[in-house]
C-alpha cells in the first residue's frame, strides 16, 4: 500500500508543480514578484515571475503532510513552519529587497527556533563514516548548527544567478538524501526532485525563475531535512557528508566575501565573480554551464560517499577544490558575461 501511496504522490508532485508553472505568469503578476530586466545587472528577455520555489515547495509540503499523517511520522515537522517563513521573506524580498540586516535576524531567528523545538537536528558529532566520529558539546553543537545553517542559505542564494544552476544542484542533493534515507524522509527528498524537475523544464527556457522565495525556502528545506536524514539510525549519509554535498556554494560564498572585503566593498555587493558566471564565459552555453556546475557537485561526492570514512570526505573536499579552482583559472582572463537567468548577485 506504502508503494502505491508514494507513486501517487509522486504523480501529485509533478502535476500541482506542472499547473504552477504553467501558471506562472498570472501568479507572479498576482503576488507582485515578476523580475523585470533593467538592461544592466538582469539582461533576461521579457518580465519572469518568480514563483519557481512556490512551484516545487508548496505540492511538497501539502503532499508530505498527507504522507506524514498516513505514516505517522514527525521529526520533519519543524521544516513546514521555518521553511514557510523564511520563504515568505525571500518574497518580500523579490518584491522590495529587505536589508541584510533583516534577512540576516529573520534566518537566525527561524533556524534556531528550528533546533530548539527539534534538538535532535542539531550536531553531536561530527561522523565521517567507519566509526570515526568526533564528539561536539550540546551547546557548541547546537550554535554550529545554527550558524552552517544560516551560511549555507546565504551560500545557496548566491549560487542561482544562471538558469537551472541552483534547482539542479538542489536536486543532486535530494538524490543523495532520498537514496540515504528511509520511508517518510526519503520521500519527501524525491518529491523535491520531481519539482525540481518539472520546473528546470521551464526554468531552462527562461519562462521562471526561482527567486529569493525560492532560494531561502529550498535551501532551509534542504538543510532541515538533510540534517534529518543524517540523523536517522540506519541512513547511509554521514553529516560529514552532507557537508561535503554543500561544499560547492559555501567555497564559492566565502572566495567573493573575501574578495569584496578586499576590495573595499560590501560582503554581498552584486558582481559577476561568481562560478556560473566564470562557467558562463568558458561554455557561454547555460545549458553546459549548469551541466559543469552539476558535475562539481556531484563528481566528488559520489566518489567520496563510494570510498567512505575520513578518506572519503578527504577525497570530496579535494576533487571539490580540484575542479572549483580549474574552473575559475580557466576563465578568469576572459570578460565578464551578460547575466543569463536569475539575479545578479
Amino acid at each position: 500500500m506504502a508503494k502505491l501511496e508514494y507513486l501517487v504522490a509522486l504523480v501529485l508532485q509533478i502535476a500541482l508543480s506542472a499547473i504552477i508553472c504553467f501558471a506562472a505568469a498570472p501568479i507572479g503578476n498576482a503576488l507582485g514578484i515578476m523580475d523585470k530586466p533593467d538592461s544592466l545587472r538582469k539582461l533576461h528577455r521579457g518580465a519572469v515571475p518568480l514563483v519557481g520555489g512556490l512551484a516545487i515547495l508548496l505540492p511538497a509540503t501539502l503532499i508530505g503532510g498527507g504522507l506524514s499523517y498516513l505514516d505517522g511520522v514527525g521529526l520533519h515537522w519543524v521544516i513546514v513552519p521555518v521553511m514557510t517563513i523564511l520563504f515568505v521573506m525571500g518574497m518580500l524580498d523579490d518584491r522590495q529587497h529587505l536589508p541584510p540586516v533583516v534577512r540576516l535576524s529573520v534566518s537566525l531567528v527561524m533556524f534556531s527556533f528550528a533546533i530548539i523545538l527539534a534538538p535532535q537536528l542539531a550536531l553531536t558529532s561530527l561522523d565521517f563514516g567507519g566509526g570515526t566520529r568526533i564528539d561536539v558539546p550540546p551547546f557548541m553543537g547546537a550554535m554550529l548548527t545554527i550558524i552552517s545553517l544560516v551560511g549555507f542559505q546565504y551560500a545557496f542564494n548566491m549560487s542561482d544567478g544562471a538558469n537551472g544552476v541552483a534547482s539542479g544542484m538542489a536536486m543532486i542533493w535530494a538524490l543523495f538524501f532520498a537514496m540515504a534515507g528511509t520511508g517518510t524522509l526519503s520521500m519527501l527528498a524525491l518529491l523535491i526532485v520531481a519539482g525540481g524537475a518539472v520546473f528546470l523544464a521551464f526554468n531552462m527556457r527562461g519562462r521562471i525563475f526561482l527567486g529569493d522565495s525560492g532560494a531561502y525556502g529550498i535551501s532551509a528545506v534542504m538543510g532541515l531535512l538533510g540534517l534529518a536524514i543524517t540523523g536517522q539510525a540506519d541512513s547511509s549519509l554521514t553529516n560529514m557528508q552532507l557537508m561535503g554535498l554543500f561544499l560547492l556554494p559555501v567555497i564559492d560564498c566565502l572566495r567573493l566575501i573575501v574578495s569584496r572585503l578586499r576590495a573595499g566593498r560590501a560582503p554581498f555587493s552584486p558582481d559577476r565573480e561568481h562560478l556560473h558566471h566564470y562557467l558562463l564565459r568558458w561554455l557561454v552555453s547555460p545549458t553546459r554551464t549548469a551541466l559543469a556546475y552539476w558535475s562539481i557537485v556531484a563528481v566528488p561526492n559520489m566518489a567520496g560517499v563510494l570510498v567512505g570514512g575520513v578518506s572519503g570526505f578527504a577525497l570530496t573536499v579535494g576533487l571539490t577544490l580540484l575542479m572549483y579552482r580549474f574552473a575559475i583559472a580557466r576563465t578568469a582572463a576572459v570578460p565578464a558575461p551578460a547575466v543569463v537567468g536569475g539575479d545578479l548577485r
